[in-house]
């Protein structure tokens, strides 16, 4: 064989690892997106199940609590409950291998967002978290590339508890 037909088949070979390379990563950052929409439509509901269950007993929104800690017991509780989560909020052995919460709040109307910088117009559960998701491949080097940070408000005035 010449040089220039090893060198031809070299560089196939390498422009076919590349593409396969980075089809295995598309499919996996699109499984990524999944997850994190998903997870943030998950806050949402969580957040609005904290304010009825909190809430179960009171006979009018106008006697509703807005106890923060209970509120975020309930989310916490939620969280590790529906991604088998430990009390550290970690399990190495899943896809979503562990979640941080970094603000959880109840802001005030008038009260300005610390994520969007925006006053709120009504009281609102804010809530931040930081997801850390397990790479498929080369987990050693992208151990820390994989962390997201997720953002939701519920707006509390706009609970409807009647069905």
């Amino acid at each position: 064989m010449k040089k220039g037909n090893i060198l031809i088949i070299a560089v196939i070979f390498i422009a076919c690892a590349i593409a396969i390379f980075l089809f295995i990563s598309a499919i996996f950052m699109s499984h990524v997106n999944s997850i994190l929409y998903n997870m943030k439509l998950e806050m949402y509901s969580i957040n609005k199940s904290a304010i009825i269950a909190v809430n179960k007993y009171s006979t009018s929104i106008d006697n509703f609590s807005y106890n923060k800690k209970a509120y975020r017991e309930y989310f916490e509780d939620q969280i590790k409950k529906n991604y088998s989560l430990d009390k550290n909020f970690k399990n190495e052995d899943k896809l979503i291998s562990s979640i941080e919460i970094l603000e959880y709040d109840i802001y005030e109307k008038g009260e300005k967002d610390s994520w969007t910088k925006e006053k709120c117009d009504d009281r609102t559960i804010h809530t931040i978290i930081e997801v850390k998701i397990k790479p498929i491949i080369m987990k050693d080097f992208f151990k820390n590339i994989f962390k997201f940070t997720i953002h939701e408000d519920v707006n509390l005035n706009m609970i409807n508890v009647e069905d």
